[in-house]
C-alpha cells in the first residue's frame, strides 16, 4: 500500500520492523492501544480464566487490522470480531445521509450566503458506550495487560451494533443543542438561527456543517461533555 508491505497481523508487524530497522508499525500500534486506553474502552477483570468470565458474557476475539495512509502515516485499528457474537433481534442499522441530501444542504448553503465545512470524528465509536457483553483475553499487543480479561465497555469497531450506538449518541448530542432530524432525511439535522437555518449532515463520523459559522458548531461539538 503506497509502496509499504502491510502486515497482516502484529506478529507481522514486529517483523517487519525489524527487517525494515524501524519502528513505524510498532509505533502506530502503540498509540492506538494508548488511545483505546483513554477511551476507557476495556474494564480490567485480571488475569483470565474460563470461569472469571462474568454471567451472560460471550468471549470473542479482537484482532490488528493496519493500513498506510496518502501521505505515508502507518496507521493501526483495533476490530472486534463481531461476527462471533449472536445476530441481534433488533435492528442496529445507522443511516447515512444522501447524495441527494448532501447536494440540498449545499444548495441551500449557497442560496442563503452561508458557509459549508466537512469534517469527521476521530475514533468516533469509543465515544459510545455497547450494549453488547462481550469480552476478550488480551493478547500481547495489550503490553503489560496480555493474559488479562477485559470486558468490552465501548462501542469497539467491528462490533454488530458500533455503528447504531454512535450514531444514537451523536443525534442526542445535536438535539442537544437544539438541532432536531428534518422529517424529510433523519441525517439532516437543521435548526432555526435568526432568519436562516443550520443544516448538519450526517455520514456515520464524517459531518458536513452548513451555516454561517460552522467552526463556532464545530468548537461546540467538540467541547459538549455529552
Amino acid at each position: 500500500m503506497y509502496g509499504y508491505q502491510v502486515p497482516k497481523d502484529y506478529k507481522e508487524a514486529l517483523l517487519l520492523d525489524a527487517k525494515n530497522n524501524n519502528t513505524r508499525w510498532s509505533d502506530c500500534t502503540i498509540l492506538e492501544m494508548k488511545q483505546l486506553h483513554e477511551y476507557h474502552t476495556f474494564i480490567d477483570k485480571g488475569l483470565y480464566s474460563d470461569t472469571s468470565i462474568p454471567i451472560g458474557f460471550k468471549k470473542i476475539r479482537v484482532h490488528l487490522i493496519y493500513a498506510v495512509k496518502y501521505d505515508g502515516r502507518h496507521k493501526a485499528r483495533l476490530v472486534a470480531d463481531g461476527h462471533l457474537t449472536d445476530i441481534p433481534l433488533n435492528s442496529v442499522y445507522a443511516g447515512v445521509v444522501s447524495i441527494r441530501g448532501m447536494r440540498m444542504c449545499l444548495f441551500l448553503g449557497e442560496l442563503n450566503n452561508m458557509e459549508a465545512y466537512a469534517t469527521d470524528i476521530g475514533n468516533a465509536y469509543l465515544e459510545a458506550k455497547t450494549h453488547e457483553k462481550v469480552c476478550i483475553r488480551a493478547g500481547s499487543e495489550f503490553g503489560a495487560l496480555e493474559g488479562h480479561l477485559l470486558i468490552i465497555y465501548k462501542a469497539l469497531y467491528g462490533l454488530r451494533s458500533s455503528g447504531k450506538q454512535f450514531g444514537d449518541l451523536l443525534a442526542d448530542c445535536l438535539k442537544k443543542e437544539g438541532f432536531f432530524p428534518s422529517k424529510a432525511e433523519p441525517q439532516i439535522f437543521m435548526r432555526r438561527q435568526g432568519n436562516l437555518w443550520e443544516y448538519i449532515a450526517t455520514y456515520v463520523d464524517d459531518l458536513l456543517i452548513v451555516s454561517e459559522q460552522p467552526l463556532a458548531i464545530l468548537n461546540v461539538l467538540q467541547g459538549d461533555p455529552y
